[in-house]
């Protein structure tokens, strides 16, 4: 490697440190959250919100794994108690506030939870809960001009589950493999189960589809491959990879292939594939591989090239839109609630009154709950770089008959 060389790759390592803070990926959460609430607004399949989830998911395994791992290099540990404090003053705050004002609305509309319901929502098991129970959207309540169907007002959180579980397992496991092997064992393990993964969502495509499902499917076989956590690790685990790679002086002289066309145009193809393929079993048991793939080169790619688009993505907007992403993908699903009961017969207005409500909500969750806790969380020594990291992963669940969620998206 030349001199010019070996100094592009270390800027390139610099740009892709996920100790630093990334404007750009606050512009990408600001894509992801865009897309969610589109999608919930849209008629069924015509927004891709679940591309959305998915980038979501890289985005948070790429930084949880950078900020460890750094941790770990500098001191030779991990403080554990500190980080899942931060995650509590991060997460739980607002996540409480909105299962108990969600919970309660729905009750005032005529709906009913019961108590499993409830606790599940809490525990970050909404999206076995939702497996096992079906669903459980286009309920219907007895609106103001007649019957109504809307979502339950706990559907949403599938996501936060999946990679609540991915924050309560995967930093005890990178410890021992960085203690024992280094980033290569944990990078080892990664790639594993990226390899795995697609393996298990076919068995269970095979059982859920065949002719006697099997029990573990649920009673949405599709819903158990899309939300389940064992289905989905690998769209964190993609994530966690790049942030292995892109900071080691052992793999920097593959940094070149990210200025490529080559690479980046196989990267773009591989995201087209995933929209424009329609196959059932290609979608169920493929599709999160083949965007993971595609993240893991593009978006180290758009971090170290100069473009518009990263530019477009660093603007004020994008930014501000990323920092309130997890605001936004919480309190979106009651503000659809809302307009659905009380607009069902009028679309246009109905969606006016999504966004409005989504944008007040957000806005006031942010300032009165989120931005205090972030305050109180630098002061039990945050580490991150950013201050809208955390699970923001907004998930794209099904449809009430006004405000439509494609979980295919």
């Amino acid at each position: 490697m030349s001199g010019a060389d070996a100094a592009r790759a270390e800027r390139d390592r610099e740009a892709l440190r996920p100790t630093r803070y990334i404007p750009a990926l606050d512009g990408l959460r600001a894509v992801a959250v865009l897309l969610v609430v589109a999608s919930h607004a849209a008629p069924a399949h015509l927004v891709p919100g679940g591309f959305g989830v998915t980038l979501f998911f890289f985005i948070s395994g790429y930084l949880l794994t950078g900020q460890l791992a750094e941790e770990h290099r500098r001191t030779g540990r991990i403080d554990f108690r500190g980080f899942y404090l931060r995650r509590m003053l991060r997460l739980l705050p607002a996540g409480l506030a909105f299962v108990a004002v969600s919970g309660l609305v729905f009750l005032a509309l005529g709906g009913s939870l019961g108590a499993a319901e409830w606790v599940s929502a809490l525990l970050y098991g909404a999206n076995y809960f939702d497996i096992l129970a079906g669903y459980r959207s286009d309920l219907a309540v007895a609106g103001p001009h007649g019957a109504v169907a809307v979502a339950h007002p706990f559907s949403i959180l599938w996501s936060l589950a999946v990679e609540e579980h991915f924050y309560l397992l995967w930093p005890v496991a990178l410890f021992a493999l960085l203690r024992a092997g280094g980033w290569r064992a944990a990078a080892a393990l990664l790639v594993l189960l990226c390899l795995v993964e697609p393996v298990w969502r076919a068995v269970l495509h095979a059982i859920c589809h065949g002719p006697l499902p099997g029990s573990g499917c649920g009673m949405v076989p599709e819903i158990r491959i899309y939300a389940a956590t064992d289905t989905r690790f690998d769209s964190l685990a993609y994530g966690a990879l790049a942030a292995l790679l892109a900071v080691q002086t052992e793999t920097r002289r593959f940094l070149p292939l990210l200025h490529a066309r080559g690479a980046q145009a196989a990267a773009l193809g591989l995201i087209a594939a995933g929209f424009l393929v329609r196959d059932e079993t290609f979608r169920e048991v493929l599709r999160y591989t083949v965007q993971g793939l595609a993240f893991l080169i593009a978006i180290p790619a758009l971090l170290v090239g100069p473009s518009r688009l990263r530019r477009l993505l660093e603007g004020r907007i994008p930014v501000l839109i990323g920092r309130l992403s997890y605001s936004i993908y919480l309190w979106h699903w009651l503000a659809g609630m809302i307009a659905t009961y009380g607009f069902a017969q009028a679309p246009i207005l109905r969606v006016v009154v999504y966004v409005g409500l989504t944008a007040l909500l957000s806005s006031i969750s942010w300032l009165a709950i989120e931005r205090p806790m972030l305050r109180l969380r630098r002061r039990a020594g945050s580490t991150a770089p950013s201050p809208a990291t955390g699970a923001v992963v907004p998930g794209a669940a099904r449809a009430p008959a006004a405000v439509s969620v494609a979980p295919r998206a």
